[in-house]
């Protein structure tokens, strides 16, 4: 990639920050930088920042904003903000003292962003930005770029020398095979990010990244783009078993087959050959969104899938010999007793062999977020006192969700003994959600 007519200067350095761990997105736009001759250091945490002229901040999470809001505050040089929290700017731009935003992809973006700030820094040594036409603004707002499509051909991602250390959810890096869902879920991004077509990238590019990724300590690799069944989906909600098949294949002849993963997959969107390519080639982990044991809530969702296609993705994928994860939401607008009690029975059916149990978080942009800001506190069901678990403090979101992480290790197909430690370990998790999860919603509904 070349930055026609512009001139770099030759100690022009960039930094590309991340708070907690290396998301994937940063090890990207990190390789396209460097691609384009750049000097770039990616950087995790804020301790020992480098000195850079520009400094990229990828977050993830949109407790982010308030969490990091002093150590971003300090930080030197010209201040860009891309990740998944861009994706309403003007709330990101409300709580970080950033000098642009990034919404959406920005591979492609970010060159053009450079090549518009003066690389002949100011008396204060920070780069300006001049509104060329050429950047596309969002609501003619200044310090707001809207990223551009990419074709997902790009240069190999810059890796960290101790991505090996990495661990999320049991993998080192999540490396992504596609883009956009047809899915229309109200709590997900991928559609609002990415959009509802899936976009699927050259299958050699994905393992020679793969490979790159092993060559510097990575071993444990997970395949994503939303619903990874999705690779080289020739059309709307259809998958192509063969290109999946064949990608986990060379993936698989690569890392072995215990040590890939396919994080997330619909259940209207598997089949036979496609279960038989996650025995063969993974660690025979399959992870179902199921969300919710209520036809009720899943309209509310719309999650897009009924009870019926998820029993019966659980009987096919058993009799592949997979085992299987389901995830849940909790609290979700609109969920009562009754809906939550046709959760927790469904849950007790279907006997998975692990369950991860979550309180609904609002994201920006999703029509969750646009719905929980309508809720009055005295009707969030986060702010509501619970009364089974009352000495604990919790809410009754929060109650909901311990009580269902209680009862999923007696759900399992393999039951597991509640322990003193267990029961603290899920207490912990369910007030972190919901401390995490308080503090959003004030943010979202502008308090």
């Amino acid at each position: 990639m070349e930055i026609t007519g512009f001139q770099m200067r030759n100690d022009f350095k960039i930094t590309i920050l991340t708070p907690e761990y290396y998301t994937y997105g940063s090890m990207v736009i990190g390789g396209v930088l460097k691609d384009a001759g750049y000097s770039v250091t990616l950087q995790k945490g804020f301790q020992n920042i480098p000195k850079a002229d520009v400094i990229f901040i990828s977050l993830q999470s949109t407790i982010h904003l308030l969490k990091y809001r002093d150590q971003i505050l300090n930080l030197p040089g010209y201040k860009i903000l891309g990740g998944p929290v861009t994706q309403v700017p003007e709330l990101a731009l409300e709580q970080l003292p950033v000098d642009l935003i990034l919404k959406g992809e920005g591979e492609v973006t970010v060159l053009k962003i450079l090549k518009e700030l003066e690389l002949s820094p100011k008396k204060d040594s920070t780069p300006q930005l001049t509104l060329d036409p050429d950047l596309e603004m969002v609501n003619n707002n200044p310090k707001v770029v809207k990223g551009t499509k990419s074709s997902l051909k790009r240069p190999i991602p810059l890796i960290p020398e101790n991505i090996s250390s990495e661990s999320i959810r049991g993998a080192n890096v999540y490396i992504e095979t596609h883009r956009g869902c047809p899915g229309n879920c109200g709590f997900c991004q991928v559609p609002c990010f990415f959009g509802r077509k899936v976009r699927s990238r050259p299958a050699d590019d994905i393992i020679n990244e793969v490979k790159e990724f092993m060559e510097k300590g990575a071993r444990r690799i997970a395949i994503s783009g939303g619903t990874g069944s999705l690779y080289g989906s020739p059309k709307f909600n259809q998958v192509d078993e063969q290109a999946f098949s064949n990608l986990l294949r060379e993936i698989s002849n690569l890392t072995g087959s215990s040590n890939l993963t396919v994080p997330d997959v619909r259940v209207d969107l598997i089949n036979d050959e496609i279960l038989e390519s996650i025995n063969l080639y993974t660690n025979k982990w399959v992870y179902f969104g199921i969300e919710s044991g209520s036809e009720n809530v899943l309209k509310k969702m719309k999650k897009g899938i009924n009870l019926d296609e998820v029993r019966n993705a659980v009987e096919s994928a058993r009799r592949y010999g997979l085992k299987i994860a389901g995830s849940f939401i909790v609290a979700y607008p609109g969920e009562d007793d009754e809906d939550f009690q046709a959760t927790l029975d469904f849950a007790d059916e279907l006997m998975l062999d692990d369950y991860f149990i979550s309180i609904a978080e609002p994201l920006p942009g999703t029509d969750l977020g646009n719905k929980i800001v309508e809720i009055p506190f005295n009707e969030n069901p986060l702010f509501i006192p619970g009364e089974k678990y009352k000495k604990y403090g919790l809410s009754l979101a929060e109650e909901r969700a311990l009580e269902f992480m209680l009862e999923s290790y007696v759900y399992r197909s393999l039951p597991q003994p509640m322990t003193a430690e267990l029961f603290k370990a899920l207490l912990d998790e369910v007030k972190s959600q919901g401390k995490h999860i308080k503090a959003v919603t004030p943010m979202l509904m502008g308090g």
